[in-house]
């Protein structure tokens, strides 16, 4: 019987890991009571939220498309932005077509290309093919 503790296949590199970095999410970080963490793994988007009641929401990094940056006036003051990603709504998944947002993250630019970067090499990894419809 094999000991379940003793998990040695998993493939986990974290490529990026980052907390929110607005204003408010400042203080809360220096109070340690900032629990948003955002991670980007070779094939995943983790957005893990809570302290009572901690949420994981993971996606597919070839589910993923049009990684886009907004900053604000107020983000370009204090150097942070939003990246918004959309869910391919051509994908057979229940969340198809859902916005999600990685809300006043530093160095929004290098982040937006390394998940842009990151789901183009999942897509490549997995040989699909994308078909625009006239």
């Amino acid at each position: 019987m094999k000991n379940i503790d003793t998990i040695k296949d998993v493939d986990f590199e974290i490529k990026w890991e980052g907390k929110p970095a607005g204003l408010w999410a400042r203080f809360l970080t220096f109070l340690h009571l900032n629990f948003t963490t955002y991670q980007i793994t070779k094939d995943e988007l983790i957005i893990k939220k809570g302290f009572l009641k901690q949420r994981t929401n993971t996606t597919e990094l070839y589910l993923l498309k049009d990684p886009d940056m907004v900053m604000s006036l107020w983000q370009r003051i204090i150097k942070v932005g939003t990246i918004k990603v959309i869910i391919d709504s051509h994908s057979k998944v229940e969340r198809a077509g859902e916005i999600i947002m990685i809300k006043n993250i530093r160095d929004c630019e290098k982040v937006r290309k390394l998940l842009r970067d990151a789901i183009e090499a999942d897509v490549m990894e997995r040989n699909i093919t994308y078909f625009d419809k006239i």
